[in-house]
């Protein structure tokens, strides 16, 4: 949470961070000022005191909402100093050598956020040349502000209450155009004609924009042997047919930067095969016994470790057995989500150092693909660890997976 980082900063030794963010958005700068705020610019974080930011005037109302201690570009004399060094990429250093001295900064210096990198790198260089007095650390794994972030505040949380409850209009949307249609054949139609998957992928996009959500990833909406794919986006004029899975992934954010939500329900029209039901089937109980499972405490790997178990006691291959592997279960069991829709903590195997810790917001998502079959099964739900050791899933998506059309 926001409230540790002076305390993860401390027991790093670091006198300072300094946070960036350019044309594209920083989730670090985006949680220190405040996610939906219309900012570009500097933090300068410090422990125990009030955070600086550089921005631009045109910015300067976002700027005075944080709270921070303000410098704006042409106060610091930024036209002067690119004037005297010549280039954008020394100028940029001078300045940030010029705010660090003011503030009276030295010694060891985290650097986080997201822009150019091979600009950055000279600019990294020169300020090192420039400020002698100044060490720029390596970042741990994981890393400060990750670490800070993978654990969400009651208001935090609250927030992507409200994400939550937008997915499930639409994929209450999604069940309303099949159960509305009629099958011709093995293809599913209505009054506007076949339904398609783009036709579900619009319906989504629909209820997203009414609500003010965005889909920077897009979503997943595939069908058939692209279901069994895990990251397909799946095929706009595939027409829905009866008996084969789709498998629906939607993640959206609020708009101009704000938390993010990640829910997978996999559903076919009219009657499944007895192989679909049975894999869904067997990908149900992995979250369940997942969820049940969960303790504060624990290492995110034991739980990907028990579904690998289960998975592979019933014929499965799992990514345990072979990273290279393709169908069967190819990938982890979750992640963390909050201002990115991939965060930690982590819940994978091997080296995955990350711990499941009171106020931890988490996926769990199992999978069983088998592309050459023309299957694949997904269901994703999002968890909560509540600070008394509880946990609370706060997806309320229906798990069926059959949908009867008209």
């Amino acid at each position: 949470m926001k409230r540790d980082i002076d305390h993860l900063m401390n027991e790093r030794g670091l006198g300072a961070a300094i946070v960036l963010q350019g044309e594209h958005m920083s989730p670090t700068f985006r949680y220190l000022t405040g996610p939906r705020a219309h900012l570009k610019g500097i933090v300068v974080w410090r422990p125990g005191q009030k955070p600086y930011l550089v921005h631009h005037a045109m910015e300067r109302d976002s700027a005075a909402a944080t709270g921070f201690a303000l410098g704006d570009y042409g106060s610091l004399g930024w036209m002067k100093l690119l004037e005297d060094e010549g280039s954008q990429i020394k100028a940029t250093a001078r300045l940030i050598q010029k705010v660090l001295d003011t503030l009276g900064i030295r010694g060891r210096v985290l650097v986080d956020g997201v822009v150019q990198l091979g600009w950055y790198y000279h600019v990294l260089n020169h300020l090192r040349e420039m400020k002698p007095d100044l060490e720029i650390v390596e970042d741990q794994d994981p890393g400060l502000f990750e670490l800070a972030r993978s654990t969400k505040d009651p208001d935090e949380v609250k927030t992507v209450r409200t994400v939550a409850s937008v997915c499930e209009r639409a994929y209450a949307r999604i069940r309303e155009i099949i159960q509305g249609a009629r099958l011709e054949g093995k293809k599913l139609r209505d009054g506007e004609g076949p339904v398609t998957i783009g036709r579900l992928r619009r319906e989504v996009r629909r209820v997203f924009f009414e609500a003010g959500l965005v889909e920077p990833h897009g979503n997943i909406i595939a069908m058939g042997r692209d279901a069994g794919v895990p990251h397909n986006e799946g095929n706009d004029k595939d027409v829905l047919e009866e008996g084969r899975p789709i498998v629906v992934d939607l993640y959206p954010a609020q708009e101009n930067g704000g938390y993010y939500f990640d829910v997978t329900r996999t559903y076919c029209v009219g009657r499944a095969p007895q192989e679909l039901k049975e894999l869904h089937t067997l990908v149900h109980d992995a979250v369940r016994t997942t969820v049940d499972r969960l303790a504060v405490g624990t290492p995110g790997r034991v739980y990907q470790e028990s579904v690998c178990d289960l998975f592979e006691s019933h014929g499965h291959r799992t990514i345990r057995q072979d990273e290279r592997v393709e169908e069967g279960y190819v990938h982890g069991l979750g992640h963390g989500i909050g201002l990115e829709v991939h965060e930690r903590p982590r819940l994978s195997a091997a080296s995955n150092p990350d711990l499941i810790l009171p106020g931890s917001l988490f996926t769990v998502e199992p999978g069983l693909y088998y592309p050459s079959r023309g299957l694949g099964v997904r269901i994703e739900d999002v968890i909560y660890a509540h600070h008394d050791g509880s946990f609370e899933n706060l997806t309320h998506v229906p798990y069926e997976l059959e949908i009867a059309p008209a």
